[in-house]
């Protein structure tokens, strides 16, 4: 009960950071319904439950939604009223605003807060497991396989490969104190995600790779447009990072475990 408590807690601390981030002149947008984007969403989805079965496939879409979300809400509560995001079929999801963070710092808020949502849930949901696991055995498989999937989805989100948030997160605190090696960085971290695809013998990871490359340069170009952080800020901001990093390996540990053994 008390790990309940705490979840609610969370989750009700969750929803105050984000409050105006469900604030926005055009309202929740909901991109890419058309007929061709539903039949690839539909097909994504049935895919997903074959190849990890119905109750998986539905606990990573909505991990991804949740995701996806976070990122809206920052957007919006730095001043992106026009935030929006959209599901990408067979690729996840992907947050648009029709213009840069006007800052360092507001960039790596909004690459962090799409991992950092799911924080509240994975932990109310393992929580809900233990409560359930004996009443209602079902509910409880459900809660726990939510509870592993939206950690490992965000924990392999937030780890330094370009161009997952990970390497956005850590991009803005690089270039406050080591400026000139952010390029490199940038280039290592792709590299890395490519020999990872490539080692995985993935063909969608090395295309997302190989699509992604693009993005190195506009990377470059729009941070000298943004406002540098503080080192102070840096700093903090450095903690946070980890600290969530650390929190959803906590809570996908055995998960990952399995998968390597």
């Amino acid at each position: 009960m008390l790990a309940l408590l705490i979840s609610l807690s969370l989750c009700a601390g969750t929803g105050l950071i984000l409050m105006g981030g469900l604030k926005g002149h055009r309202g929740l947008q909901v991109v890419g319904l058309d007929p061709e984007a539903m039949g690839m969403g539909l097909l994504a989805i049935l895919a997903a439950g074959y190849f990890w079965g119905p109750m998986v496939g539905a606990a990573l879409i909505l991990a991804v939604m949740i995701h996806e979300f976070g990122h809206v809400a920052a957007y919006r509560i730095c001043g992106h009223a026009d935030a929006r995001f959209r599901l990408v079929p067979l690729m996840g999801g992907l947050a648009i605003s029709n213009s840069l963070p006007a800052s360092q710092e507001k960039q790596f808020f909004i690459s962090l807060m799409g991992p950092a949502i799911g924080l509240a849930p994975m932990v109310l949901s393992l929580s809900l497991f233990e409560l359930t696991y004996d009443r209602a055995p079902q509910a409880a498989w459900f809660f726990w396989t939510f509870g592993q999937v939206t950690a490992v989805l965000n924990f392999f989100n937030l780890l330094p490969l370009w161009p997952l948030d990970g390497s956005k997160c850590l991009r803005p605190i690089l270039a406050t104190f080591w400026p000139e090696a952010v390029r490199p960085a940038t280039l290592l971290m792709s590299g890395i995600a490519f020999a990872t695809a490539v080692y995985l013998k993935s063909l969608l990871l090395i295309f997302f790779c190989l699509m992604t490359t693009r993005s190195l340069a506009q990377a470059d170009i729009f941070s000298r447009l943004q406002r540098p952080m503080p080192k102070g800020r840096a700093l903090l901001c450095l903690a946070c990072y980890l600290s969530t990093l650390a929190a959803f390996f906590m809570g996908s540990g055995s998960y990952i475990a399995a998968l390597l053994g």
